[in-house]
């Protein structure tokens, strides 16, 4: 039996709690997730020039910069973290330098073509620079492309000429132009992608022409009476959100790339955002596109709010990946600014604990713009980029400890932990925050607080820079994800733990392999999750190869239980040869028959996902 003092020690612990900690409305922090001012971008690592993570001291880190709020302070639990999850050092004298970069191979020209372009663009909107080549040739694929560019060399096939229309016109004029002169196409926009999509296919004999977009980033008209907007293609989700912002209203789509992706991709892979469940998928907030190809335009004449008019051509705008065409523009929903936003967060007793509320509060219909559940690989991994506290705080995280541990007997191995963000009319959000936090009371789930929901959900615009920083130690990783039935979840989950033990014997990894994993989205028959695998590739012999056999070791156990290929990553390069697992013969047949439909003369020929040639 507990002694009075100690009684009267937990009381006051948990008055500093209900005080300090379990604040669900939002607090007097600024609410920003990244700055919204553009920059200068890193020709092939990720995001802006300013903004890298870097030893402030022997045993510490911070991040330049002050673009993300992770950014400005010191680090000193991050890296014994990652010493301690993965089983090497990481010390500033094991940085490995940049391979020295090879000059490119010359470039394939087609004269008629250049002189036909010369003739419809500026010469400011052709570049053929080796610089420009190679930052056109890949996107964010980690190992494949940044960890093989960077410390293994060149890559094998890249871009001859790189042209920036800055009109329609301008790009119906370039997809004639190669239909008459045999020239190869390439989509580009943000350059994001993780699944290879941009990695020219080396055996072709073509001019490739990357064909960048980024120009065409205009919002063409807003029509405020019926909460639609036309916008080109080429506008990346900053400048989209910053000027509809400016103007009342948001798009509501925001994944973690959306600083530097567009538009034009996000249909082109068909992607999704960390606000899904308010606003939709992109699928759901698109009402129409333009897609030019080399037969014509292809788009409906009206964006109306649905119709009935047999198969609408639009389903081939969505996860086309480049190879039926261009996307210009499109027609978005937009909603007018939230009146009211709040954050919460909320820790479980296990993963378990926080999928069945997970299901629960989607069917009982209360959910939030956001919620996402992390396990406790990922858990750890938050807490491990935050800062020294301060004396007050530093009792204050005491305190919660001692309530979690000691009095709550949470296991500070097991738990897991959500985070929230509600957005709405201030009686939504309260209708939203009193279910959540009630319900979650029956699954033994407690608030984090305010705070912490906050921060949880910013820092995912700022961890992408991680990769790139552990890169430099021979420490390869990458994110992969999937979609899966509610009854499915933990045999994916288990299957997916039990390869990666055993792919780290059979390839004798010079680490212990890092897993870490989040249920992104949910939905009425299931969820969306996010995994991140790596390791040390140090001593390897082909360290970049072994990685793809132990990422599609895991894909292919993903699949064997139920899984879904991706979720919103796409096909590209590296998923391609899963298809015959998860479509038949005649769903193949239909999507080569398409694209010979829409491109006879295979002007767009990227060969992403189950087109071939």
């Amino acid at each position: 039996m507990l002694e009075a003092p100690a009684i009267v020690g937990i009381a006051v612990i948990i008055v500093l709690l209900i005080l300090l900690w379990g604040r669900t409305g939002a607090g007097s922090e600024e609410d920003v997730f990244y700055d919204p001012s553009d920059g200068e971008r890193q020709p092939h690592k990720w995001g802006y020039t300013d903004t890298r993570f870097e030893f402030d001291g022997p045993r510490s880190v911070r991040v330049t910069g002050s673009r993300y709020p992770l950014a400005g302070y010191s680090m000193p639990y991050f890296i014994p973290f990652a010493e301690e999850v993965l089983g090497v050092p990481i010390t500033p004298e094991g940085i490995m330098p940049e391979v020295e970069r090879e000059a490119l191979p010359p470039r394939r020209q087609n004269d008629p073509f250049e002189q036909g372009i010369g003739a419809v663009l500026g010469t400011d909107q052709v570049a053929t620079t080796d610089d420009e080549r190679l930052v056109h040739s890949h996107g964010q694929l980690s190992v494949d492309e940044i960890y093989r560019l960077l410390y293994l060399g060149s890559l094998a096939r890249v871009v001859d000429l790189v042209v920036y229309p800055q009109s329609e016109d301008d790009v119906r004029h370039l997809v004639r132009l190669a239909n008459e002169h045999d020239v190869c196409l390439v989509p580009y926009g943000g350059g994001t992608n993780v699944s290879g999509a941009l990695a020219c296919p080396a055996d072709e004999e073509r001019t490739i022409v990357s064909v960048d977009m980024r120009r065409m980033n205009q919002i063409v008209e807003l029509d405020e009476q019926n909460l639609q907007a036309t916008i080109e293609a080429g506008i990346n989700g900053k400048e989209l959100e910053r000027e509809l912002e400016a103007r009342g209203y948001t798009t509501g789509h925001d994944p973690d790339s959306v600083e530097l992706s567009t538009l034009g991709g996000w249909i082109a892979t068909n992607a999704s955002g960390m606000k899904k469940n308010r606003y939709g998928n992109i699928e759901d907030i698109v009402l129409e596109a333009t897609l030019v190809t080399g037969i014509g335009d292809v788009e409906t004449r009206h964006a109306t709010p649905r119709n009935s008019t047999g198969v609408a051509p639009r389903v081939w705008l969505f996860g086309n990946e480049g190879n039926f065409g261009i996307i210009t523009k499109a027609v978005l929903k937009v909603h007018p600014i939230p009146e009211a936003r709040e954050y919460g967060s909320l820790v479980f007793k296990s993963l378990g604990d926080g999928v069945r509320y997970l299901k629960q509060l989607r069917h009982e219909g209360a959910v939030p713009a956001s919620i996402r559940l992390v396990n406790n690989t990922e858990f750890r991994f938050g807490q491990a980029l935050k800062p020294a506290p301060t004396f007050l705080h530093g009792l204050i995280d005491r305190a919660k400890k001692l309530f979690l541990f000691k009095v709550k007997r949470f296991d500070p191995l097991k738990m897991a932990a959500c985070t929230i963000v509600m957005e709405g009319t201030p009686r939504e959000v309260a209708t939203q925050r009193e279910t959540i936090f009630s319900l979650a009371s029956d699954f033994g789930g407690m608030s984090g607080g305010a705070s912490n929901g906050r921060r949880g959900y910013t820092l995912t615009f700022g961890i992408a820079y991680i990769r790139d920083f552990f890169n430099q130690f021979h420490i390869m990783g990458e994110t992969f994800e999937t979609s899966v039935p509610w009854s499915k979840i933990h045999d994916v989950i288990g299957a997916v733990e039990k390869e990666l033990a055993q792919q780290a014997q059979t390839h004798s990894l010079p680490s212990k392999p890092y897993l870490a994993y989040r249920v992104t989205q949910t939905y009425h028959t299931g969820v969306c999750i996010y995994f991140t695998m790596g390791f040390s590739g140090k001593g390897l012999q082909e360290p970049d190869h072994i990685y793809h056999q132990v990422e599609s070791s895991l894909r292919e156990a993903i699949l064997d239980n139920g899984g879904s290929l991706s979720h919103h990553h796409g096909i590209g390069k590296i998923r391609r040869s899963f298809l015959p697992k998860i479509q038949t013969d005649a769903s193949l047949q239909l999507l080569r028959e398409t694209k010979r439909s829409l491109d006879p003369k295979n002007v767009f020929a990227i060969r992403n996902g189950a087109i071939d040639a």
